[in-house]
């Protein structure tokens, strides 16, 4: 049996359409940045035999984290959207050595 919630005000629940529309577009956009992260930190590592530098492990991190926030107020699990409303996520777990 379901608990009484409190409702939600129709123009609430309007502007979460519509943000959630812009976050389902940006969610696709950002897939693509993680596909050509993927594919730079590949090839970066097949020529140099080496990881990728910090920077760009630390910036993929938390381009994932962003994704993650966008899924989670996607589907209700986040009350607040997501950046550009909110400040852009920190990583998730510290990008390690990668021993």
């Amino acid at each position: 049996m379901e608990t009484e919630r409190d409702e939600i005000d129709r123009k609430d629940t309007g502007f979460r359409i519509l943000y959630s529309l812009l976050f389902w577009v940006i969610a696709g956009v950002v897939e693509m940045v993680v596909g050509a992260l993927v594919v730079f930190e590949l090839l970066f590592a097949l020529v140099t035999k080496r990881e990728p530098p910090g920077r760009v492990r630390v910036f993929a991190n938390r381009v994932i984290a962003y994704f993650y926030r966008i899924g989670r107020y996607l589907t209700y699990n986040e009350p607040d959207p997501p950046f550009p409303f909110s400040k852009f996520p920190t990583e998730i777990e510290p990008t390690g050595s990668g021993s």
